[in-house]
């Protein structure tokens, strides 16, 4: 029994059930996760061996409702190890990883069960029943139900060690961000960046006894790329994070993992009758299997390519007027990139920065859109807190007042974090029980030196859409299961809404609200705010194509068999570059978004084989902005309306999983996507 004294032993008093992080310690995360995974056992017993006849009752909603202490205990952990991170939680997070894996084989192992949903799958059930058990019989049949006892057990072994794995490869990534940068003497060497990034490099430097250090992101191609005046610090740049996790500081070299994962992923994938991981993977997403992925990613990628070479042509010019130049590289790529940008469209970066300030792109910009389409409200709360002194909370009000979840973000990168931008759920609402939805959006923004209002680049604009867009899908769930509510949808479609939803970054009336100058409060230009929205197609040659090699790699690693995985750790590069050019899409100009040695995605964030779901989602999401600008459009509002929203919310956001995510698509547009969308939605040729 867990000590009545925990504050995960019962559900929190604050509103919504939202954690007390400040009470909660490590130990108390432990004995929770324990004594839950204990007591879920417990239960799913006590179903398995019922012996009254299957009903939704006994079963689906009793099982639905099992494990409420291993959830709050597991969402907790879960979210200290990625937003706050530090020995303690990455021991936590190794030591439960190979044991939550132990204990969901538990129940899909578990015939009884099976047995019992099989029983019910040939009951006459409504139809959002109906879809929930056919699904988890696929499931259980899909991960290895049927398999010998022998098997089983190698299957349990395999998935024990994956989860270890893939645990210590996420708090070697984790180190790499702490501790992985360009470090420099030169006077000038941070020339071309602002005042404030500058101080903070600075700083940097003096920790580490240097003049400046800058620190690495989690892409291959940074930031600052876009701004360093000089080449050789570009360079320097993008040298240092492509080098992660290749062996040079040995807590963070990630090549023996990689290869560990590939060869066990591969083993487990044959044991459980499929070819490879791949394969096994997408028999529970939405796209027909590897061969559609691939394709469409080979399709993208070649159009991309022609779209680099021919904007690598322009870049040259620029690259030989320049004083400084010394040629085009890769690390050069985004600094006269952006340079024609500002020729192209008449701002650069730097000059847009105090017009974006976060608090006034999320309250007036984000809130707002949320407002205009889903009647949404949001209240601070400022005495509530997060898992962090940084952590801000709103309540989030329906378009008729009542209370709908509450809204926690956390914007800026401290020591620790987990690298990038993520939503995650805190409380998952559930409507059987009257439990409202808590949700976070995380990011890793960079802190002003000064305390003042922090200024974001374009791209970190459309990140706090985007991960908004998740947070609407949890918001806004209306399922009468908890295991099917809001983004617990098949992989490759739970990026639509967040994806959709960076189109109101782009829109008049949004952008006309959230982007005034810091100083003044004007809006931005006229002819800036036509740049932006011409903006949308501009360098996509570049950013399309880092993101299909990227995922291109995710699918080179996990099509092999046991048999063709490589050996050696130095091979890691090698795989890397002879699978892009044999799919015919490497460019020496173009890194990948994510090398092996520090894709956290498809190594331990969950994308395993699925990175291809950006991709396939946008193909969803260009038919669904092209619906909300022709059909649901009102007198030239590109669709910001109440009416659209509605039919959203209704037809899809509110769905979850409750029924199949592409009829829930369909529902709204009124008919299949075409791939050759996505092209046109990124401005890319047709032709290729």
């Amino acid at each position: 029994m867990i000590d009545p004294t925990n504050p995960l032993a019962h559900p929190s008093t604050l509103p919504l059930g939202l954690p007390d992080y400040a009470a909660i310690t490590p130990a108390h995360i432990e004995e929770a996760m324990r004594e839950g995974m204990a007591q879920q056992r417990r239960e799913w017993e006590a179903v398995a061996t019922d012996p009254a006849d299957p009903t939704v009752e006994n079963t689906v909603v009793a099982l639905d409702r099992s494990g409420s202490l291993l959830e709050r205990a597991a969402t907790v952990m879960w979210t200290m190890a990625s937003s706050v991170g530090g020995q303690d939680y990455d021991a936590l997070q190794e030591t439960f990883s190979p044991l939550l894996a132990a204990h969901a084989s538990a129940f899909t192992l578990d015939v009884r069960l099976y047995e019992r949903f099989r029983a019910l799958a040939r009951q006459d059930l409504d139809e959002e029943t109906a879809w929930v058990v056919a699904r988890q019989v696929r499931q259980f049949e899909r991960l290895g139900v049927a398999l010998e006892a022998a098997d089983q057990e190698r299957l349990r072994e395999l998935d024990q060690r994956l989860a270890a794995a893939e645990a210590d490869v996420e708090i070697r990534i984790s180190r790499q961000l702490e501790r992985t940068g360009l470090p420099g003497e030169e006077a000038d060497g941070l020339e071309g960046l602002d005042a404030d990034t500058r101080a903070h490099y600075e700083a940097f430097g003096a920790q580490r006894g240097t003049r400046w250090f800058i620190p690495c992101r989690n892409f291959s191609t940074q930031l600052d790329q876009a701004v360093l005046r000089h080449p050789s610090v570009r360079r320097g740049l993008l040298e240092v994070s492509q080098t992660r996790g290749t062996g040079e500081d040995p807590q963070t070299d990630t090549r023996p993992r990689v290869l560990e994962i590939v060869a066990l992923r591969a083993e487990r994938a044959q044991l459980l009758g499929f070819p490879d991981h791949a394969s096994l993977v997408m028999e529970a997403e939405t796209i027909p299997g590897p061969d559609t992925a691939r394709d469409l990613l080979v399709t993208v990628g070649s159009s991309a390519l022609e779209q680099v070479a021919t904007d690598a042509s322009q870049l040259r010019e620029l690259a030989s007027a320049d004083p400084l130049g010394d040629g085009l590289q890769a690390a050069d790529w985004p600094y006269y990139e952006d340079r024609l940008r500002h020729r192209t469209l008449g701002v650069d970066a730097e000059a847009l920065r105090p017009y974006l300030v976060l608090d006034r792109v999320i309250e007036d910009g984000v809130f707002l859109a949320a407002n205009r389409l889903y009647g949404l409200t949001m209240v601070a709360r400022p005495d509530l807190r997060g898992w962090s002194e940084d952590t801000r909370v709103w309540e989030v009000h329906d378009q008729d007042g009542t209370l709908l979840g509450l809204f926690l973000g956390d914007w800026f990168a401290r020591p620790g974090k987990k690298g990038g931008a993520w939503m995650h759920e805190v409380v998952t609402p559930s409507r059987g029980e009257s439990v409202l939805p808590v949700v976070g959006n995380n990011a890793n923004f960079q802190r002003p030196a000064d305390g003042g209002p922090a200024h974001l680049t374009w791209d970190e604009v459309e990140t706090c859409f985007h991960e908004f867009g998740h947070a609407l899908h949890a918001l806004l769930s209306a399922t009468g299961y908890r295991r099917d509510a809001g983004t617990n949808v098949p992989r490759d479609f739970v990026e639509l809404p967040s994806q959709l939803n960076e189109m109101w970054a782009f829109h008049p009336e949004v952008l006309a609200h959230y982007a005034r100058h810091v100083d003044t409060g004007e809006p931005l230009p006229a002819q800036w705010v036509e740049a932006i929205s011409r903006s949308k197609t501009f360098g996509q040659g570049f950013a399309t194509l880092e993101y299909v090699e990227a995922a291109l790699i995710d699918q080179a690693w996990h099509r092999l068999t046991p048999r063709q995985v490589p050996e050696g750790e130095d091979c890691v590069r090698d795989f890397e570059t002879e699978a892009l050019e044999g799919y015919g899409v490497h460019s020496d100009l173009v890194p990948p978004r994510y090398r092996s040695t520090y894709f956290a995605h498809t190594f331990a964030g969950g994308y395993d084989a699925g990175y291809y779901s950006y991709m396939w989602a946008e193909v969803l999401v260009a038919e669904l902005e092209g619906w909300f600008r022709t059909v649901a459009a009102h007198d030239g509002d590109g669709g910001l309306n109440r009416e659209a929203g509605e039919i959203l919310r209704r037809e899809l956001l509110s769905r979850g999983d409750s029924r199949d995510p592409l009829e829930s698509f369909r529902a709204v547009v009124g008919h299949d996507a075409d791939p050759a969308s996505v092209l046109v939605r990124r401005g890319l040729p047709r032709g290729a």
